[in-house]
């Protein structure tokens, strides 16, 4: 079981970045290849609301059950992505959130295990937004090694059954957060954006 953790750093170093996404870059490519940057907006804007529920124990609204889809971004997505990232954290921060069991995208799961998946989502969906846009992101170092931890200790899942692509090998000795985006089928050579600067 994991601890319970604050989770209003990454929310507001992922919450930076959506502020900064410029507005000519939503059909850019991002590390993920099924996403645009438009699409993972909206998929962010998605969870951050939907994982709330998961917090509470509440089932999540069928109007948040979604998986990205750039047609769906309501145009006030830079003011209010923030704040719904920010409310995330809050509804994770009471330690009962971490206690007992809930459902996230439909799993029954462990609530500790809910949070640091909500935990990943911030961290490498953060990454993924900054590299699509050619912004720098520093996640914590300390949520970084955590998430390591915890993905690491995950049974193996048959592949096309995990919850990430297939893992990108990465040197034990890279530092932590290519490890962890490694872990979560991400190349953490992508330059997408940065290249182009």
């Amino acid at each position: 079981m994991a601890e319970p953790r604050d989770l209003r750093p990454a929310a507001d170093a992922i919450a930076s970045i959506v502020e900064g996404v410029p507005a000519d870059s939503l059909t850019h490519p991002t590390p993920s290849t099924e996403y645009l940057v438009g699409d993972l907006l909206e998929h962010v804007d998605g969870l951050s609301v939907g994982l709330q529920a998961a917090a509470r124990k509440q089932p999540v609204p069928e109007s948040e059950l979604r998986d990205g889809d750039a047609d769906l971004l309501r145009p006030d997505w830079r003011e209010r992505i923030p704040v719904q990232l920010a409310d995330l954290a809050r509804a994770w921060g009471p330690p009962s959130a971490w206690q007992g069991e809930t459902v996230e995208g439909g799993v029954p799961l462990l609530a500790s295990a809910a949070g640091m998946f909500v935990l990943d989502e911030l961290v490498v969906h953060g990454w993924e937004l900054a590299r699509a846009t050619g912004q720098p992101f520093d996640a914590p170092e300390d949520d970084v090694l955590a998430l390591i931890d915890f993905l690491s200790s995950l049974p193996p899942m048959p592949e096309g059954e995990g919850l990430f692509a297939p893992r990108v090998p990465i040197s034990e000795t890279a530092p932590p957060m290519d490890r962890l985006l490694g872990l979560t089928g991400r190349d953490p050579s992508w330059l997408g954006a940065a290249r182009e600067r």
